[in-house]
């Protein structure tokens, strides 16, 4: 099946709450630092192909500090194959690491799974992302639930913003943005999120002064092709399990479910 190179069309989330990560499609580097309300710190660097680095003696790992984050977003993480990374603190934090500590970092970035919760208290990392091909497969831990929630509202927001540009007639039409959906409106997701919840802007529609984003659940996927595959059967042959709705007027957004969803 073809890829969707762009990751404009839909959003895949599961949540493992126990574990503390999310699989995802459709979610890329850029658009993942983009969205987050506190900015990201420096990244230890676990599995890349990146070459403008630094370079740890007592790890022998790479790492990148935050003023060089943006260079390597316009570079593309997307060319770069495998990319597996903690954020952290302080670069002396690094010099802290003992030999366990650094046996569950390799295993983290090599399996892509983790020993114990990759938190680690020297580095004070809210996050361990993993993908071998970012935007298609992610596997992101997430120390605070509200990183995610966060992530996600804007993720969701921005993608509006660009399917709707895209969707203009007119080409020099000017991009509308939208406000990050609110933690409490995807709470009510919860449930759903946990059984693997599609998101898709190929089906967004417009309508007295609403706008909305439809989901269906198409169960949990670790294989992007599977997923696709259900997705395309469910979104064709099902209507959709809910919507997340934009009201124009009160420039908020709610979640309405249909109970007719399969």
């Amino acid at each position: 099946m073809a890829r969707n190179d762009d990751f404009k069309d839909l959003i895949y989330i599961l949540v493992n709450t126990r574990d503390h990560y999310v699989i995802s499609n459709g979610i890329t580097f850029p658009g993942f630092i983009q969205s987050l309300k506190k900015p990201l710190a420096n990244l230890l660097l676990l599995k890349h192909k990146y070459d403008d680095t630094e370079f740890h003696l007592d790890t022998q790992l790479d790492y990148i500090l935050k003023d060089q984050v943006e260079q390597l977003i316009r570079k593309g993480v997307h060319k770069f194959g495998e990319f597996c990374w903690v954020d952290f603190d302080d670069v002396f934090s690094l010099d802290t690491i003992e030999g366990e500590e650094l046996a569950e970092l390799l295993y983290l970035g090599h399996m892509k799974k983790h020993l114990s919760l990759p938190f680690f208290q020297k580095l004070n990392n809210r996050f361990a992302y993993l993908t071998e091909d970012d935007g298609w497969l992610n596997k992101t831990y997430y120390r605070y639930w509200t990183d995610f929630y966060d992530c996600l509202g804007g993720i969701l927001a921005s993608r509006l913003s660009e399917a709707k540009y895209d969707k203009s007639i007119i080409g020099f039409r000017k991009k509308k943005i939208y406000p990050p959906i609110e933690r409490n409106v995807l709470h009510q997701l919860n449930s759903l999120l946990t059984e693997g919840l599609v998101f898709s802007f190929q089906h967004f529609s417009q309508e007295r002064g609403q706008i909305e984003i439809p989901f269906w659940v198409v169960g949990d996927y670790y294989d992007m092709d599977e997923m696709m595959e259900k997705y395309l059967a469910v979104s064709t042959a099902d209507v959709p399990h809910g919507n997340i709705v934009f009201d124009r007027k009160q420039k908020e957004w709610q979640v309405n479910l249909n109970k007719n969803g399969n």
